[in-house]
């Protein structure tokens, strides 16, 4: 199939199910902009697969379209999820990320933080937070397994939490 014909049969599947597709990203997001995120991934993914179905409107066209967007919302979903339980660190000041967000008074810093951690989870998130390593480079720096460096982050997340509560 010639490229015009696959722009023509993307064309199609957009004008098509576009909508539909919007709706059962929105039922599993919750959030009408993730939710065209989600359509605009799917769209993008089908691009690139260079997958073409003889009818934009048949019943496979249909079911193909439909898993692609669930997939790309249950992506999205669960990206948002993980990142929620980010632990955003203050920034330094003089640096040139720091802003009129970062009030100086209001928000501990990255050192009062890390002392109200044990020492093995002061290390993790040392290496991880403050030094941007990976887990297995953290794992390696710190002689431990991978497994024990996400789960000592995990706790010193959870603890920190508490403390800035």
């Amino acid at each position: 199939m010639s490229r015009k014909d696959s722009a023509q049969f993307i064309e199609e599947c957009y004008s098509l199910y576009e909508q539909k597709m919007y709706r059962v990203a929105f039922a599993i997001l919750k959030d009408p902009d993730a939710a065209e995120d989600a359509v605009q991934d799917a769209f993008l993914k089908l691009m690139k697969s260079g997958r073409v179905f003889e009818d934009a409107g048949s019943d496979d066209c249909k079911r193909f379209m439909i898993a692609v967007i669930r997939s790309a919302a249950i992506s999205i979903y669960r990206i948002r999820k993980r990142d929620s339980g980010v632990i955003l660190f203050p920034v330094p000041e003089g640096t040139a990320d720091s802003s009129a967000e970062q009030d100086s008074g209001d928000a501990p810093d990255l050192k009062d933080l890390l002392e109200v951690l044990p020492a093995k989870y002061r290390d993790v998130v040392q290496c991880l937070a403050a030094d941007n390593l990976s887990v297995r480079e953290t794992s390696e720096r710190l002689q431990i397994s991978e497994s024990c460096v996400r789960k000592r982050f995990e706790r010193a997340k959870k603890k920190l939490k508490g403390f800035a509560q």
